[in-house]
């Protein structure tokens, strides 16, 4: 359009030069109005990159605005660490514009990629503390941004022209790095330090999903010996039944009592005794599967709950566990003592189909056990049915 309204000036000027128009007063007023169209044309030119430009500001104040809305809901509400990390990561992102954004965990001498955010190839890769951006922020604890000071990063982390990363700490110890990487200009002085006061807000959030985390994890484990407690084992119990009852699968349940143990207290002491409670526990873990549920139920006694496995599987796991326990001296302050335990098996569903059925099955098998002279494994006898 500007192009357009510069020809008449432009032919106006062209007739005066030659001689067209007769006059040096027709020749200058031919040539202001050209520079006057060419002014107007060129202040039209910049008002349009000024409304652009404004436009791209307010979409990004809105944008960061709405980031920091969410962000501030997030850190007030959630105690899911997971979707924490989640929301900094996108908040952080959006508001720096950044192409991609990753949350390194802390793993003592490395750090794991656990959340990321553009870029696919990155998860549960490690960076080893001091190598590349995010592994020099984990080894110094201070932010850092490349390529002004900080140094590059090093494959699994993004490649990228410019990248900034900052240290996310949790009850006073580096719980992980925050790194973001890659945009058309390189990240500031003052985006460093808008990351770096979001790490600092998003410090107490993470520390409550700490200490939520261990409120829960006290509230379904054993004190004394770090197992599952009674109550966790009732709902694992309960989820079993339910996995029972869709696919078919069996499983077991295995009761495990220590041996005249009230004769190490009465000789030894209640803190020898407890010694001897946390390697028994030790040794119960050691000798299961991973998959396998091991709780105290209470005093000297344990259960085994072991999912999908047949008696015959259940029969073995408690024979293994009575090798594990019997076998060999537990080193306590009062010397090396010999310990022993009996245990009882049942199965379900032949020894029981509700949780009730199948502790009361395990514990008659138990108690035959005893009666039997002691550090032995029993199983059930009889079905007990649903009862």
């Amino acid at each position: 359009m500007a192009a357009a309204v510069v020809l008449l000036p432009l032919g106006a000027l062209a007739a005066a030069a030659a001689g067209g128009i007769g006059d040096e007063w027709h020749l200058g007023f031919a040539v202001s109005a050209v520079a006057g169209v060419l002014v107007g044309a060129v202040v039209w030119r910049i008002s349009r990159q000024v409304a652009t430009y404004v436009e791209e500001l307010e979409r990004s104040r809105t944008d960061f605005r709405l980031a920091l809305t969410r962000l501030g809901k997030a850190l007030e509400s959630s105690d899911d660490r997971r979707a924490l990390l989640d929301v900094v990561l996108e908040s952080t992102q959006a508001i720096l514009d950044a192409d991609a954004a990753v949350f390194f965990a802390d793993r003592g001498n490395h750090l794991v990629a656990k959340v990321a955010r553009g870029t696919d190839d990155v998860l549960e890769r490690r960076v080893a503390h001091g190598v590349g951006l995010a592994g020099s922020v984990a080894a110094s604890g201070a932010p850092a941004r490349w390529p002004r000071g900080g140094l590059a990063p090093t494959p699994p982390e993004p490649s990228t022209s410019t990248a900034l990363a900052v240290p996310l700490y949790a009850a006073g110890h580096l719980f992980g790095v925050l790194g973001l990487y890659g945009r058309s200009r390189p990240f500031s002085a003052d985006d460093l330090d808008l990351i770096t006061e979001f790490a600092r807000q998003a410090q107490a959030p993470i520390d409550r999903t700490f200490l939520h985390e261990e409120a829960r994890r006290l509230s379904i484990t054993d004190g004394l010996t770090g197992l599952w407690n009674r109550r966790h084992l009732d709902l694992r119990c309960s989820e079993e039944l339910d996995r029972a009852a869709r696919f078919g699968e069996e499983f077991a349940l295995v009761m495990c009592d220590l041996d005249d143990f009230s004769d190490v207290n009465n000789r030894h002491g209640h803190q020898v005794g407890d010694a001897v409670l946390v390697e028994v526990s030790n040794r119960l873990a050691s000798s299961t599967r991973q998959v396998d549920l091991v709780a105290r139920y209470g005093g000297e006694e344990f259960v085994l709950l072991l999912p999908r496995t047949d008696p015959a599987g259940a029969l073995e796991v408690a024979e293994k566990v009575r090798a594990a326990i019997g076998q060999r001296p537990i080193a306590t302050d009062a010397g090396p003592l010999s310990v022993t335990v009996s245990l009882g098996v049942a199965s379900h569903p032949g020894d029981g189909t509700t949780v009730t059925a199948l502790v009361a099955a395990a514990d008659a098998a138990l108690y035959r056990a005893k009666a039997a002279g002691k550090n032995q494994v029993c199983v059930a006898l009889t079905p007990t049915g649903g009862s």
